[in-house]
This record gives C-alpha cells, structure tokens and sequence, in this order.
C-alpha cells in the first residue's frame, strides 16, 4: 500500500511524511511548485530525507533521521495520484476544494483513491461531491493526529500524537480501504456519522471569536514586536472572551442535540455523572496498565469509540484531550489557564479567523438557522470579522446554500441513501 501526501511542505505533511516513513510504508509526498514548496522538496530530496525530532516522552520513541529509501517527494501531482493508494490533504480546509479539483484533473476518480481530510473543519464532504462525485470515499478527522511543528525544511517535530482521533467514513468503501485506513489510523475511533467530525471542530471555537476580541491588542503587539500569548493573554486572563466562546460552544452543542446526537456540557443537561463515571474508570486504568503503550493505546481507543457517538463541550474536550481534569462550574477561562499546553507561548495565526470562520462558524450559523436553535453570537462574530476585514466571509464560506435543508441533515446524521 502506497500513502500519497498532498502538501508534503506543510507542517503536518511532514509530520505524516516522518510518521509513516518511520513504520516502515512507502510514501510519495507531493507540493504544488512555490518557493517554499520547492526549498522543502529540494531539502529533503538532498539529504535522502528528513530528521524526525522528537521531545522525551513516556512512550520511549526517539529522535532519528529516516532515508526515504522507495518513497519519493515531488512536484509531480499526477504521479502521486495514479501511484497512490490513499491521499492525505494536509493543508488547510479552506484549501481542500483546489485539491480536489487538482487530483481530479489528474485522474483520482478513476481509482475512487480515498480522500483524507486532516482536518475537515465543518460539513466538508458535500462540497467535495460536487467536485469527485456523490459518495466518494473521504475520511474526515476533527483535528489533525499530531501537534507537530517543521523547524526546518527538512524536519519534522511531532511533540506526541493527539488522543482524540475521531474520523467519519464518508461515502462508499469497500472492506480493503477500510482495513488500510484502520492500519494507518490505529487510535482513531471511526464513524459512519459525518457530524461527529464536523460538530466537534473545536477550532472554531477557540479561536475566531479569540482573535476577533483581542484583535487590537494582538495588532498592537505585533507591530512593537512583543509576544502576545493566545490562549493565557487572550483566554485566561480575560474571562469576558471566555464567556463569549462557551456561548459560541452552547451553539455548536444545541446543533448537535437538535439532530438528535448525545452531548456533553450542554447547559440544559451536562450530564456530568455520566462523564465522571467514564473518566475515573479511564484513569483508573491507564494508571494500572502505566508503562504498557500498546494496552494504553487500546483502553483510549475503546474510551474514544463510546465518546465518537457525542459531541463535547470546549471543557470536556479539554478533559479528554489534555488531561485538564474537569471541574463542575469552572469557566473555560480558569480551565484554559491551567492547560500545560496553553501555559506557554503560543503564537497568533491568522488562520485562526482566515480558515477557521468560513469552515467553522459560517457552517455552524447556517446549521442553527437549519435547525431553529439561536445562533445570535455566532452571527456577531462573523459580522465583526467583516467589520475589521472588509470581506464577505459567509459567501466565500460553507454557507450552504447550495444544498437543501433534508440533504444537509440526513448527510450530518449519516442517513443519506
């Protein structure tokens, strides 16, 4: 089996590269022609390949330059489609329809390759039907496996995998690429239900309204080149914001509740028994089975199985994610502040609102005026987005309004026939 890999220049295109050259498959690694495409693919093709760097860690995996020996990296997109046995889309989503419609221009559809999205954001698939074909086999994650860097242009740095790795099927599989994406994907949970992806896309929101509030100040300090940290500076130490995105995050859960999914942290129902009973049994067992990573691997994957049929509040993903063990009653600002992650300097991006809008919160309007369930705050944020960019977001975003109200819901709810 062959893994083909559309934005190899990307940080989590080298992390994938890196990954599965260290399992030993082969990979074609592929980047449109760019400068910085071409000094990646020029790096690592002139070293035979690249150095995957790895901080200390409980699993015991160690830092070490892996050859590329029969993978290849290229500029060469019809190669990488026609020799490919699955294609992962590491780039941004707002990038995912270009790539599509570049891999079908080069031939995808005849082999009906599986497409995977890393991440999909929100309600991606059914603009990529119109482009591939109505069920074609495309595999969307919440977020990206890995939290991964690329100091160098031929490094990839994977800080640890991510625990939650929950994947939808989205169209017609047959047994074989099925087997393959569980190979490649041992801790994902998988599912046949498209909003569990979708409806988890936490980016949304921590990060639009994070930095639409807190736009001036990050501006500000930009331009006197001083730090501004995220998530401390712009969550924890203004509880204001965090109110404003646990609002964001009601929306997104009463969606969820309204197609009938089972939700943790909505306000009308937390059902916080429920999540302490699963948790402590969780930690219960990790704590037994410590230095044993495979029976590790397994308890989390089963855990991630039962929690794929749900939709998590910001908290209870935190909970789950990190290890931010959940306090009843605590605001996202004060369990913000005591995530190690988020405790070091983290850096602004603007994808934060340039991707995270119109594949987030653009959808997540357009499902809650679907659904009746008041979306008023959300409708604010996207508004102030166009107040400060200029730009009409919601027509360049997933707004839609391409699809009807019966084919987005029975899509979401994984009942299309």
């Amino acid at each position: 089996m062959v893994i083909g890999i559309y934005g190899i220049a990307s940080q989590s295109g080298r992390a994938f590269l890196a990954d599965y050259l260290s399992q030993g498959y082969r990979v074609i690694g592929y980047n449109r022609p760019s400068v910085h495409g071409n000094l990646v693919i020029d790096s690592i093709r002139k070293g035979n390949g690249l150095y995957l760097e790895r901080p200390e860690n409980t699993n015991k995996e160690v830092s070490k330059f892996l050859t590329l020996g029969d993978s290849c990296v290229t500029t060469d997109l019809e190669y990488m489609v026609l020799n490919s046995d699955i294609v992962i889309i590491a780039l941004p989503s707002i990038y995912q329809e270009e790539a599509v419609q570049n891999m079908c221009d080069a031939g995808i559809w005849k082999k009906r390759t599986p497409i995977v999205l890393s991440p999909s954001r929100s309600v991606a698939t059914p603009y990529l039907w119109r482009i591939v074909g109505e069920r074609y086999p495309i595999v969307c994650f919440s977020t990206c496996p890995y939290s991964c860097k690329a100091p160098k242009p031929d490094v990839a740095y994977i800080k640890r995998r991510k625990r939650t790795w929950i994947a939808s099927l989205e169209g017609d599989f047959n047994l074989v690429q099925i087997e393959f994406v569980k190979r490649l994907f041992p801790q994902a949970a998988l599912s046949t239900v498209p909003a569990l992806t979708s409806l988890n896309n936490i980016g949304a929101v921590f990060h639009c309204a994070t930095y639409l509030l807190n736009y001036d100040e990050i501006e500000k300090r930009k331009n006197n080149g001083e730090v501004f940290s995220f998530y401390i500076d712009g969550i924890a130490s203004r509880p204001e914001v965090g109110h404003v995105l646990e609002e964001i995050d009601q929306v997104r859960l009463h969606i969820a509740a309204a197609l009938g999914i089972d939700v943790f942290g909505l306000k009308e129902n937390p059902r916080e028994d429920v999540w302490r009973k699963l948790t402590n049994g969780l930690r219960a067992l990790e704590a037994e089975h410590d230095n044993e990573i495979e029976i590790l691997r397994n308890i989390r994957k089963q855990f991630l199985e039962y929690l794929n049929n749900s939709v998590l509040s910001a908290q209870h993903w935190l909970d789950i994610t990190y290890g931010v063990v959940r306090i009843e009653g605590e605001s996202l600002s004060q369990a913000i502040g005591r995530t190690p992650t988020y405790q070091k300097n983290s850096v602004p991006q603007l994808r934060y609102i340039e991707e995270d809008i119109p594949t987030g919160l653009v959808a997540f309007e357009a499902l809650a005026k679907m659904l009746g369930v008041d979306c008023q705050i959300v409708t604010d944020m996207i508004d102030l987005y166009d107040s400060i960019r200029q730009d009409n977001i919601r027509k360049k975003g997933r707004n839609l309004l391409d699809f009807t109200k019966d084919y987005i819901l029975n899509y979401l709810r994984g009942e299309l026939k």
